[in-house]
């Protein structure tokens, strides 16, 4: 009697090299993802007409004892300087995981974006990778080790995606960097960061802001970066503290926004605030003293981050952009920030 066929032999082998090649596949994988080196913080700069870029790994050994690693080197190409610092690092450089870019100064204003350009259209970071200004260098920032052992870059990446809306600096991808660069005045802020020391402890401070439009530019103090916040962020954290009669008091921000209006040589600015003073209100002080001192306070960190960028003449509020969607073109004036004038009202509630 003839033995019923279970598989035909044509489809046994198919079967058979589908595995083998389905098999083959997931190791050839697991060889290119060991085999490449994930960058978590990246720095660029300008020096003599060359880029100076630093990348930061995470390296753990058989112990799991980590390290942050940081590469370095320069180069007027960055394709050629990113096939270096692979040859250096053992392993294909991958930006694809990339948390923070920090920019130099020199790179913000006299490189015309050609890095940025190549970051977006190479399609080498994603667009939720968090871009700072680096007060002094940048590669200082990124390669520091910090008491707690991380390195300056991962560090800093870790920070801002903690702080989205509270009061002070303004976190910004790179997608938000090129969206306000195509804005009327080609105006862009990042948080600005710088190594600090305090006896034998080195930290990273993120509290100023750093304004360009690709040429010039303006360092704003930590006051005027508070008053950008809070023009151009809608927040819903954050403290303000004051001092009145001697005392000292602190209200925390529940949320607060701000409408910009524009006209001819004047922009009004109008921001509502609801405070909730639990968070700190001497006994026996006087509520409508103090709420009048918050609103005082707020408007002058308005009006310094304004005058700053101002004297530089820098549209940090987009004050143009904000006049073409109305219709009016004396954003097309070259004298069009010098003769604009700053009125700010302030409107806050105690809960």
């Amino acid at each position: 009697m003839k033995k019923p066929k279970i598989v035909d032999k044509k489809w046994l082998v198919i079967a058979i090299i589908i595995v083998v090649l389905v098999v083959f596949s997931l190791m050839e994988e697991q060889k290119n993802v060991s085999a490449r080196s994930i960058v978590l913080a990246m720095s660029v700069d300008l020096k003599d007409n060359e880029y100076e870029v630093g990348i930061q790994l995470l390296k753990t050994d058989q112990k799991d004892k980590q390290d942050f690693m940081t590469y370095s080197t320069t180069g007027a190409n960055l394709t050629e300087i990113f096939e270096k610092l692979s040859h250096d690092t053992g392993g294909a450089v991958s930006l694809c995981h990339t948390m923070v870019l920090i920019l130099g100064k020199d790179l913000l204003t006299k490189d015309n974006d050609k890095a940025m350009r190549f970051f977006i259209e190479n399609e080498e970071l994603c667009n939720n990778t968090m871009v700072v200004a680096s007060k002094d260098s940048p590669l200082e920032a990124l390669s520091v080790k910090l008491t707690n052992g991380q390195g300056g870059g991962y560090y800093i990446g870790g920070m801002l995606r903690s702080i989205v809306t509270d009061l002070g600096v303004i976190p910004i991808t790179i997608k938000d960097y090129i969206k306000n660069r195509y804005r009327i005045g080609n105006c862009v802020y990042l948080p600005c960061v710088s190594v600090e020391k305090s006896g034998e402890t080195t930290y990273v401070s993120v509290k100023e802001s750093f304004v360009t439009d690709g040429y010039k530019y303006a360092i704003l103090s930590e006051n005027a970066t508070k008053g950008l916040s809070l023009t151009l962020n809608k927040l819903k954290g954050g403290e303000l503290s004051y001092s009145l009669d001697n005392k000292m008091g602190r209200v925390d921000i529940v949320k607060s926004s701000a409408d910009i209006k524009v006209k001819q040589d004047e922009a009004n600015v109008k921001i509502k605030a609801q405070l909730n003073d639990r968070a700190y209100v001497p006994e026996n002080i006087d509520e409508k003293a103090s709420v009048e001192l918050l609103q005082n306070t707020v408007k002058t960190y308005v009006e310094e981050c304004f005058q700053s960028c101002k004297e530089q003449g820098l549209d940090v509020f987009y004050l143009g952009q904000r006049a073409y969607a109305q219709g009016k073109d004396f954003y097309e004036q070259n004298d069009f920030i010098d003769n604009m004038q700053l009125k700010v009202e302030v409107d806050i509630t105690m809960k």
